[in-house]
């Protein structure tokens, strides 16, 4: 009976060790799934995002060749296409061309876009392939210059299709080289408005003071070569360019003498109540505001003014002294063209900006208060199309403090001279004692909206689609 039991025992313990073994080596056997299920999952996530990656990396190419046109395998569709938008069907589209392409040694663009050593994405070899890149005619009806559609693939068999499409820049074209509200400082102001615009065209919204004598005015001469020459008081007769000349949209309050029904017999040049036809170009702050964020440098600035602030924190040296004005961050940091934006409405204080050595677009949502009268820079400048230069003179301006565009969503006050190459622009218009110093030469790229230093192209926001590889 004891044997019996005994043996009972025994094989119950050998049934139960059973059991335990074989649920161990489901346990095992699961866990061995579900770690292949994974690692299958996460190299499939990791093709799906390889795939992405090399799909927009097609994209930020085109915007790249749309930059620097010559190095692309098409530099005169490039170079031309903010003017000659794309306008083709897909099945026959703009680009590529092949009667147009200089890709030699490839025999065709797919070669020349999937060779790993000298095609344009060869430092994306080890990742996969861009297998075609097509631009056509854009599906966006007021923006879109072109939709750009890529297709890339990877080792793993992963694929992907991207179609964008492809827009100027939110900085626009800037067509007038001083460009404001005429009634800086609210109804009836009567402040001193800058009339010095060279090679350019000058435009105020509302009305506009122009000073004691419109003979201040210099006198347009479309036979008259540009030149570096500044105008001056002293001589008003040597005060001549070939294109400035001053639109303004209601009444001009001063000077009242020589007028000739809505112009002056003098210097027919300066026109007023020339209503909805003067406007300013239509820059839209909110989207430079985000395409600065993400392509250029956003500072915020301390409650009194006085200190740029990035991330929130002030700028300081290795001893904690501050370095953070405006004149510390940008004076004289003339090797690029800096693209800012300045948050500064609602502090105490106008930005205060003393120095005079600048490069860049400056955007500033609040007032700012130039000093003036300090040392500028030589700049190598090009004028508009003049008589026989069809692409304009180039020429040396001197004592320039800027190079580049300063454009105010307030007011911009004028303490003494102050000389640019560019454009100023201001929704709040011009104050100060010597307002009439400011002395601009406009440059003519950014009629074209070419600011040199920054994409001329960029994917248009909310055009982007992901689709079928057969779609």
């Amino acid at each position: 009976m004891r044997s019996l039991l005994k043996n009972n025992q025994q094989g119950i313990a050998m049934l139960i060790t059973l059991m335990v073994l074989s649920l161990g080596s489901s346990f095992a056997l699961l866990a061995f799934q579900v770690s292949t299920t994974d690692l299958s999952i996460a190299r499939y996530s990791e093709g799906e995002a390889a795939v992405q990656y090399l799909a927009e990396s097609g994209v930020e190419k085109v915007v790249s060749w749309a930059y620097t046109p010559v190095d692309s395998p098409d530099p005169v569709f490039f170079e031309n296409l903010l003017t000659n938008n794309c306008s083709q069907e897909k099945t026959n589209a703009d680009f590529p061309n092949a009667a147009n392409l200089r890709i030699a040694p490839f025999p065709d663009f797919p070669a020349y876009l999937g060779d790993p050593d000298n095609g344009p994405f060869a430092e994306l070899k080890d990742i996969g392939k861009i297998t075609n890149i097509q631009l056509y005619a854009p599906t966006h009806a007021t923006k879109g210059i072109c939709t750009v559609e890529v297709t890339a693939t990877t080792p793993q068999g992963a694929s992907a299709k991207i179609r964008v499409n492809i827009a100027t820049n939110p900085m626009g074209n800037i067509t007038a080289g001083i460009q404001g509200h005429g009634d800086a400082g609210g109804p009836g102001a009567r402040n001193t408005f800058p009339v010095w615009a060279h090679w350019g065209k000058i435009r105020y919204t509302g009305r506009a003071n122009l000073g004691e004598d419109i003979l201040i005015v210099p006198t347009k001469d479309t036979g008259f070569l540009p030149n570096a020459n500044r105008y001056t008081v002293y001589d008003y007769g040597v005060n001549i360019d070939p294109i400035m000349e001053i639109n303004v949209e209601n009444e001009i309050l001063a000077p009242m003498l020589d007028k000739n029904g809505d112009s002056y017999a003098s210097r027919p040049n300066v026109r007023q109540n020339r209503g909805s036809s003067t406007q300013l170009d239509q820059i839209d702050f909110s989207e430079i505001k985000t395409f600065i964020r993400k392509h250029g440098e956003y500072y915020t600035v301390s409650e009194d003014g006085r200190h740029l602030l990035k991330n929130g924190q002030h700028i300081l040296d290795k001893d904690g002294n501050h370095i953070d004005s405006f004149d510390a961050v940008f004076h004289e940091k003339t090797d690029q063209y800096h693209l800012v934006w300045i948050e500064n409405a609602g502090t105490e204080r106008p930005l205060r900006i003393t120095k005079g050595r600048f490069k860049g677009y400056f955007y500033f949502s609040g007032s700012v208060y130039i000093e003036g009268d300090t040392s500028g820079r030589i700049v190598a400048a090009v004028t508009p199309p003049v008589g026989d230069f069809p692409d304009g003179l180039s020429i040396n301006l001197d004592r320039i403090n800027l190079e580049g565009i300063f454009a105010s969503m307030e007011t911009i006050h004028l303490q003494r001279r102050f000389l640019a190459y560019g454009a100023f622009y201001s929704l709040g218009g011009f104050t100060g004692p010597n307002a009439d110093e400011l002395q601009v030469w406009y440059n003519n790229n950014f009629k074209h909206g070419i600011y040199p230093g920054v994409r001329n192209i960029t994917p248009l926001l909310g055009t982007w689609q992901s689709v079928p590889i057969d779609g």
